[in-house]
């Protein structure tokens, strides 16, 4: 192999596939009940006490990974590992932890000289993971660091995600939309129908009435804006019954295209609340094409 991989957990990777795939991970944090947790998820059980303890009312929160937590983990791996470095990140327009990577991946190199490259997925949770993937793929058949990470930035760009939160009430007890939109919006049943942006920030694209309507209605954008040749897809879900049946869906619409549903781990679904759903695949569009 010519690098060494590593990511952030935000990718919701079970930790131990991470390892048996021989990819590298800092933790990223979450806060519940006042205690800040790693995110170490790796069984299925622990994603469901968490959601468990969401629909109960509880409100958790997130938090940064660091510089010194960069430098920590950079440091490690530089000593462990000859060569380069790739790293996938959660998206800069969520955080600023890519750029504190970045920071300290220039520092590491201008007192070493080892390249450590920092590839912002622009994305989070099931979009990070695809990144990830792809990543995996490109190491495993011996591709270099630079040309791997050419290849990364320009495909992040053909990677579509969109979501459905599925309760106002925690965006708002969160102060991610207002009251008066949390209470008319749960009143009418109205469920937003988000997109990440070219620039890795999330936008409202849609507003359906009902929970059905906004699953069929990102079953009809993957529809329209997919991929033609067969490729992975997965379908994110924060404890979602809504999830099965997106699934079928997507599978009835591509059938030769390799669709599975995969974790909307703590530190997003701290953010989005139980039940939200949602999708990503690779389009040949860009994602200001949209």
């Amino acid at each position: 192999m010519k690098f060494t991989l590593s990511t952030d957990t935000v990718c919701d990777i079970f930790r131990s596939e991470l390892k048996e795939r021989g990819i590298e991970y800092i933790p990223t944090y979450y806060t519940l009940e006042g205690v800040e947790h790693r995110d170490e998820f790796t069984r299925d059980e622990q994603f469901k006490e968490f959601y468990a303890k969401v629909r109960g009312g509880e409100m958790p929160t997130t938090s940064q990974v660091t510089q010194n937590d960069y430098e920590e983990f950079f440091g490690k791996l530089i000593e462990k590992y000859e060569g380069d470095i790739v790293h996938i990140t959660i998206s800069s327009g969520l955080t600023t932890s890519p750029l504190s990577a970045r920071q300290v991946a220039q520092e590491i190199f201008d007192r070493t000289g080892r390249h450590i490259y920092i590839v912002d997925s622009l994305a989070a949770t099931i979009a990070t993971r695809l990144v990830v993937d792809e990543a995996q793929r490109l190491r495993d058949e011996d591709v270099g660091a630079e040309e791997a990470v050419n290849f990364l930035v320009d495909f992040v760009n053909h990677v579509h995600t969109w979501f459905m939160p599925y309760d106002l009430m925690h965006l708002k007890r969160g102060g991610r939309v207002s009251g008066p939109s949390a209470y008319i919006g749960t009143a009418l049943n109205i469920k937003p129908i988000l997109h990440f942006d070219k620039d890795g920030a999330l936008i409202v694209m849609q507003k359906k009435i009902g929970a059905s309507k906004g699953v069929s209605a990102m079953v009809d954008i993957f529809k329209q804006y997919c991929s033609p040749t067969p490729h992975k897809v997965y379908i994110a879900s924060a404890d979602s019954d809504l999830a099965d049946g997106m699934l079928k869906k997507v599978q009835a619409v591509r059938p030769d295209c390799n669709a599975e549903i995969g974790w909307i781990g703590p530190v997003i679904g701290s953010h989005t609340g139980y039940n939200a759903v949602g999708i990503t695949f690779v389009s040949d569009k860009l994602r200001d094409e949209q």
